[in-house]
């Protein structure tokens, strides 16, 4: 592949996970927004005056978000079934990016729809039916974008591993595009003009994928399999894969961290920095500002140790990193906001480094497994188990909000955010190194 057809890659990794961090960084802010007059509010159509009121609990999104995580999670695998049959069947997969593109910007726009004229079985509509198809559209583009690394790359590593860094690239690109931008546009516009600002031109972003195939490609299926692994038998094989459940588990702890460390940088910058939300460009830029350059060093990175070793030292640093930022409010070094930029910076290249290796790490386990033919599975297994740690981790974030609402506990709460980010990391690598499987036990195909 040349660099235009990677930048073309890349492209849909932007646009879909630009949708995916405005969602997880507004969704819990949009909910525990008040009417801007403080008096008692009309509702639209009706002679009943109610009280002041919030759109949503804290708690109440988080639970919605955990239902969803779990229903979207189980249909992770079937959406990888359904990948890998259809390249089976003679299709390319990349076709399969044209039935999914328009409906998770769809699924943004209805989440954020509400207002607080609408009657609350209303508003609760337009959220549950966003949550549905943003998820739902999510998993059924996510899978086969993310499994072309394998169709895209074939039987050559290096491809392969720099696809797979440009997944991760694309996700930091796309929190800075997330972080930067969309504060100044929710100040300046509301919410909901906010989202459809973001998922018009990221549905555009999610087709571009297609136009990547490198000159000559051919569907996967056209190549001679000596054995085909029936697809249900390597669902089950995916689940009792040690290697690949072992390097699940560390990336569920980034992944968990790095959702409640996106989602509490709206709280970090106003209750512990004094700050609004247009201030969260303060403490993410400098985290982009490392994370992005470090992209260009995690594919010799991973070479040099090995990708699991590499994810192994980066879980362990970020573990770290984020605990401190439990103590963001006090000046360690110049003013507080210096403080809080060093500690975010020092954040960013451990976290390129998980994301960058994510897609390397998948494809190799299945390779390891023989069941190149099958990643999209493997794929499907990844996000049923992140996506339902996700919904949990930002329900974490819900409850801590709203406990942080109450005087005993306060900055308190939006603190054990990031100890709660920090204290996964160190979790999930100690489970690792419990489940783990011996290096002479299995091979790594390259």
């Amino acid at each position: 592949m040349n660099v235009y057809r990677r930048i073309l890659y890349i492209c849909g990794q932007i646009g879909m996970m630009v949708l995916a961090r405005f969602f997880f960084t507004w969704i819990l802010g949009f909910g525990d927004t008040t009417p801007a007059h403080a008096g008692p509010e009309t509702v639209t159509g009706s002679d009943v005056s109610i009280p002041l009121f919030t759109l949503f609990s804290g708690a109440a999104i988080g639970a919605a978000l955990i239902g969803f995580r779990i229903f979207d999670g189980i249909t992770d695998p079937l959406a990888g079934i359904l990948s890998d049959l259809w390249v089976r069947r003679g299709r390319q997969r990349r076709s399969l990016l044209w039935f999914s593109t328009v409906v998770p910007p769809v699924g943004l726009a209805l989440c954020f729809a509400p207002t607080h004229a609408m009657d609350p079985g209303t508003r609760w509509f337009l959220l549950v039916a966003g949550m549905f198809l943003f998820f739902v559209g999510y998993t059924f583009y996510g899978i086969p974008y993310w499994s072309l690394i394998e169709d895209y790359g074939g039987d050559n590593a290096n491809e392969r591993r720099l696809l797979s860094n440009l997944l991760g690239a694309g996700l930091v690109i796309a929190t800075a595009i997330a972080g930067l931008v969309s504060p100044l546009l929710v100040e300046s516009y509301g919410y909901a003009k906010a989202a459809l600002a973001f998922a018009i031109p990221a549905g555009v972003l999610m087709l571009l994928p297609y136009f990547a195939a490198p000159k000559g490609f051919q569907s996967s299926a056209s190549a001679v399999q000596k054995r085909r692994i029936s697809l249900f038998v390597t669902l089950i094989d995916a689940f009792h894969h040690r290697r690949f459940v072992s390097v699940l588990v560390m990336f569920s702890g980034s992944q968990m961290s790095f959702t409640i460390m996106t989602a509490a940088s709206v709280f970090i910058a106003g209750d512990l920095l004094g700050g609004t939300e247009a201030d969260v460009a303060r403490i993410m830029g400098p985290f982009l500002a490392t994370a992005i350059p470090a992209f260009v060093l995690v594919p010799r990175f991973s070479r040099m140790l090995g990708w699991e070793n590499a994810i192994l030292v980066a879980s362990l640093a970020l573990g770290l990193v984020y605990a401190a930022s439990a103590g963001l409010g006090e000046s360690w070094i110049g003013g507080r906001w210096m403080t809080a930029s060093i500690v975010f910076a020092l954040a960013g290249p451990m976290a390129a480094v998980l994301l960058g290796l994510e897609g390397e790490a998948i494809t190799a386990c299945a390779r390891e497994r023989g069941a190149a033919d099958c990643v999209g599975i493997y794929f499907g297994v990844f996000n049923f188990i992140v996506k339902a740690l996700n919904g949990l981790a930002i329900w974490i974030v819900g409850w801590l909000l709203d406990l942080s609402k109450i005087p005993e506990y306060g900055t308190a709460a939006i603190r054990a955010m990031s100890l709660t980010a920090g204290g996964l990391l160190a979790v999930c690598v100690f489970i690792y190194f419990i489940i783990r499987p011996h290096r002479e036990d299995t091979e790594i195909a390259s």
